[in-house]
């Protein structure tokens, strides 16, 4: 089973390709060029790296978000275009998942955040794991102020938390402040969703049968855009 996995909800764009016995290759670029520009020349330059091509591939795997409006659009038109031409299952997985999966073999709580901007996050508890030896959901994905965020953990856990994803240089002294020792940040190689944990968990994700439908997959935003709410405003003081 060849899969191709990639997200573009970040700065990162994120693919892999995995076979049976695992990952094949990876690239993880967080360059200032957008997704629109480099997202399918990245796929090409893999797949070519690799000796394969799309009609291949017997899987795909996509990041849906939270984060970059535009990106999210981006990896996940791409990947449903993919899926439907090559008539092929597709999986999606949230953007929060790919980050505390780097962190699978930590007993920890993990709590993954990623700039929503406005001093706001977007995060979700993981803790355990599951049949699949993946990272469990301890909380469902949301958007959340920073200083709530770390006083909902300061009130609800007396366990260390682990902070990870690529918020954490912003909001770091915020969080210590509140949660002090409470608080675990570890190295920012980790802050990014990579290519080869996406992959992994969209793999065994398929290979125990799990797939969506291609009409049922939709972006996690978790909050509107910013210019939907500009136009919305704009229409209510021109009515």
């Amino acid at each position: 089973m060849l899969i191709l996995a990639l997200d573009s909800s970040t700065s990162v764009g994120a693919i892999s390709i995995h076979n049976d016995e695992g990952l094949v290759a990876e690239y993880n670029l967080n360059l200032a060029k957008t997704h629109s520009q480099r997202l399918m020349p990245q796929i090409i330059s893999l797949m070519d790296d690799v000796g394969v091509t799309v009609d291949d591939l017997d899987g795909i795997v996509v990041g849906i978000g939270p984060g970059s409006f535009t990106g999210i659009r981006i990896g996940l038109a791409t990947a449903k275009s993919l899926a439907q031409s090559l008539e092929i299952p597709i999986i999606s997985l949230s953007t929060l998942d790919i980050l505390a999966n780097e962190l699978v073999y930590i007993d920890e709580y993990i709590c993954p955040i990623i700039d929503a901007r406005r001093n706001r996050v977007y995060t979700a508890l993981y803790h355990e794991v599951d049949k699949l030896g993946l990272k469990k959901k301890a909380s469902k994905d949301q958007m959340l102020e920073v200083k709530e965020l770390a006083k909902i953990i300061l009130q609800e856990l007396s366990n260390k938390v682990i902070f990870i994803g690529p918020a954490t240089k912003v909001y770091q002294e915020t969080i210590e402040e509140i949660l002090g020792e409470q608080a675990i940040f570890i190295p920012n190689h980790y802050d990014l969703p990579r290519g080869a944990v996406l992959g992994r968990i969209g793999s065994l994700k398929l290979k125990a049968g799990s797939q969506h439908e291609l009409m049922d997959i939709s972006p996690n935003y978790l909050k509107r855009a910013q210019a939907e709410i500009d136009w919305e405003r704009k229409v209510k003081k021109e009515s």
